[in-house]
């Protein structure tokens, strides 16, 4: 299994963890005061649980083309990966304070930073990804 997997999965795990312990405290108002923990509870495991392990998982089941572990360690997983967590954390650090300070531009820019950097990793996957769904003539040619 591929190192960039294992970081995807276990981020996924994380990710998970904290969603489901969100919804939990959710529940108490008392707790949370006047934060909006519904939109990051949603982010943490639509994005981070069930994006990262569908990633990694996915780096791991198609393979490139060369077998070796430089060539399966690939400067765009790690890019998508590194991506989409920083990503991740600055929206989970911002958005709960959109109600509460809706004048305020640092929260405004750090979420639309936050979406970039999102978008940017699914791009650096879907261009990692691409070329590893070919056919199955497709991959007996090129073996050849």
């Amino acid at each position: 299994m591929p190192t960039t997997t294992r970081w995807f999965i276990r981020s996924a795990v994380i990710y998970f963890v904290l969603g489901i312990t969100l919804a939990f405290l959710a529940e108490f108002p008392s707790i949370t005061g006047e934060l909006s923990l519904l939109p990051i509870y949603w982010h943490m495991l639509v994005m981070g649980w069930i994006t990262q392990l569908i990633i990694g998982v996915s780096v791991w089941m198609f393979p490139r083309k060369h077998r070796d572990k430089k060539a399966r360690e690939s400067f765009l997983v790690w890019s998508a990966f590194w991506t989409l967590n920083i990503g991740l954390i600055l929206r989970f650090l911002s958005e709960p304070f959109i109600p509460a300070i809706t004048d305020n531009q640092v929260i405004k820019i750090s979420i639309v930073l936050s979406a970039i950097l999102q978008w940017i990793a699914v791009l650096f996957y879907t261009i990692e990804i691409w070329p590893r769904l070919q056919n199955r003539k497709k991959r007996r040619s090129a073996k050849a």
